[in-house]
């Protein structure tokens, strides 16, 4: 089975830059002193990690308005529009978050890591004081993304029942001492079918936690346009527990796969949102769309891919789909062009556009970019146009 979805995943390995650590039973410990800030680097991706000091310039894009002092707390009640803030591009998200807090409606930075030991670590830039307080000001929900490098820390946390507790537990601690209005769940590459108890009985537990403390859980997803027994991801049993699914619409073809394509066909997101929408609880879906671009080695953001074009134009329609190993669906709108680097695969407003009318025509609850940061001129305007305020 091919499993989109699971590249341009920086190494957690190299984000071990901690400030606490949260044991098995929810206590907070000091960070081991023998561990430093490490510069983040995504595998095999040099070039992306070389050029992501330099999204921040300009991260906000042509179309970013100012941001407003304060916003009425019902602004943001839905779930419509949010991202994720990486933690290798953080400088980038940041600055975007700062410069458009209300566009989001919930905010996602990958602030925290599942250790081998089965315990949670902070990244240093947890708590960035600057994004706490705008998100507290605008009323933008903050709820840190935690994920781990290998399935093996998923298990440690796992292995028993009380294991299973105490990890919810954790959680929970997490989110009542920072203060986060809820967490998300990013526990990928669980293609095996003895995963789906453990996972279940942990976002059981998880929920019951959080909802009693008034918290949200939320959780970052494969997407997939049918059912896999053979991993843990039931989407019946997942949209009944949780509050929102978020469906990581992008890396159909990544970074380190056999050969690189478009991101999201079209076919492939169609097929997925239909699936949703006959679950029956659409509304609890969102729709994450890539703001990246993929080359043979490299990876960059989707405003810089499109920049580095030879000639400085791109293709937007290809026939990649019609003999790719990995499935024949129709490819949509799909940027690309050759660079100095070699080819490089993004999407670009037009394509985000497509996949956001496919989440509204579906009944999707809303929209989301992974990751934050450098986004193309037209961007926030063209995403509102399918998921706009909320009146």
């Amino acid at each position: 089975m091919a499993t989109p979805g699971t590249g341009y995943r920086a190494s957690l390995a190299t984000l071990v830059a901690a400030s606490v650590t949260f044991g098995c039973g929810g206590t907070v410990t000091p960070a081991a002193p023998d561990v430093a800030p490490v510069p983040a680097a995504a595998s095999g991706a040099s070039a992306g990690a070389a050029v992501a000091g330099n999204l921040a310039d300009d991260a906000a894009g042509s179309d970013s308005p100012a941001p407003s002092p304060a916003t009425p707390a019902d602004a943001h009640a839905a779930h419509r529009r949010c991202g994720w803030i990486g933690a290798d591009t953080f400088a980038a998200g940041k600055a975007t978050f700062l410069a458009n807090p209300d566009y989001y409606d919930a905010i996602h930075p990958v602030w925290a890591v599942l250790q081998p030991d089965g315990r949670i670590r902070m990244l240093a830039m947890a708590d960035d004081a600057e994004i706490m307080a705008v998100a507290a000001a605008h009323h933008v929900r903050v709820m840190p993304l935690i994920a781990f490098d290998d399935p093996s820390s998923f298990q440690k946390a796992t292995a028993s029942v009380t294991a299973i507790q105490s990890h919810a537990q954790a959680l929970t601690d997490m989110v009542l001492q920072h203060g986060y209005d809820g967490v998300e769940l990013d526990y990928e590459h669980l293609w095996s079918a003895g995963y789906r108890a453990p996972y279940q009985a942990l976002l059981t537990a998880t929920a019951t936690l959080l909802h009693a403390a008034g918290k949200k859980l939320t959780l970052a997803l494969p997407a997939m346009d049918r059912d896999y027994p053979d991993t843990a991801y039931d989407y019946a049993f997942l949209q009944a527990t949780v509050d929102v699914m978020h469906l990581m619409g992008y890396d159909f073809h990544y970074l380190g796969g056999g050969h690189i394509g478009p991101l999201a066909p079209r076919g492939w997101i169609s097929d997925v949102v239909t699936r949703v929408e006959a679950l029956g609880a659409p509304q609890k879906y969102v729709l994450g769309i890539a703001n990246y671009g993929v080359g043979d080695g490299w990876y960059t953001s989707a405003k810089d891919a499109a920049a580095r074009c030879s000639g400085g134009s791109h293709a937007t329609s290809t026939d990649h789909m019609a003999g790719c190993s990995l499935g024949h669906q129709d490819a949509g709108v799909a940027p690309h062009c050759p660079t100095p680097q070699g080819e490089v695969w993004f999407e670009d407003v037009a394509s985000m556009s497509e996949k956001a009318q496919l989440a509204k025509a579906h009944g999707l609850g809303g929209i989301g970019v992974y990751a934050m940061g450098d986004e193309p001129d037209g961007f926030f305007a063209a995403m509102k146009i399918q998921f706009g305020d909320v009146q």
